[in-house]
């Protein structure tokens, strides 16, 4: 259970990362005032994903 939602995570951040990238890269005007919060969401879900990946190792959490 853990692991899918790790892996939630990852797509999530895959994509945030992806919308921002794209805004820098296109000058996507309307949307430049995201890149702060984007930033923000980005660096949750790098912490978001050590934590928990960090938890199930520590705890040999697996898929049963």
């Amino acid at each position: 259970m853990l692991n899918d939602i790790i892996n939630n995570e990852k797509d999530l951040l895959a994509t945030l990362i992806t919308i921002r990238d794209l805004t820098i890269e296109h000058n996507i005007f309307p949307l430049k005032g995201m890149i702060d919060q984007l930033n923000t969401l980005i660096s949750r879900s790098e912490k978001a994903i050590d934590i928990m990946t960090n938890y199930n190792n520590d705890n040999n959490l697996g898929e049963e």
